[in-house]
């Protein structure tokens, strides 16, 4: 009777060691896919103050010729890159079993990108 109950102990203390082990590993990687996330979203938010810029400096009197010439079509395909960016973090925090509850998940990109350029979140030059 000892010797059975000493087996099913040692089979119920394996299959515990079993799961924690395989917890800590399963969460580890969900951490680090988290991470990853953090980054993409600092992306984001990067190339969105990318388009504020672009938009504040396009409709400065004293704009480059360049800017004038290329910033229309730089502001375009950066649009279409934030909208890509949006799609890719949605399908991230799926991947990760969230909810789209970041803000810039609703379309609104955060605050957007137009509507706030002459008070962007950072000072000009502090890049």
């Amino acid at each position: 009777m000892n010797r059975l109950k000493n087996s099913v102990l040692a089979a119920v203390v394996g299959v515990w060691v079993i799961l924690y082990c395989s917890h800590s590993v399963w969460a580890q990687a969900g951490g680090h896919a988290s991470v990853g996330l953090g980054h993409g979203e600092e992306g984001y938010l990067h190339l969105e103050e990318m388009i504020k810029h672009l938009e504040f400096g396009l409709k400065m009197p004293d704009a480059n010729s360049d800017l004038k010439m290329h910033g229309g079509v730089a502001l375009q395909h950066a649009r279409e890159a934030l909208k890509h960016y949006n799609e890719a973090l949605k399908h991230a925090n799926e991947s990760l079993g969230r909810s789209a509850r970041n803000p810039m998940m609703d379309g609104s990109g955060g605050g957007g990108y137009s509507g706030n350029e002459g008070s962007p979140s950072h000072e000009e030059g502090s890049h």
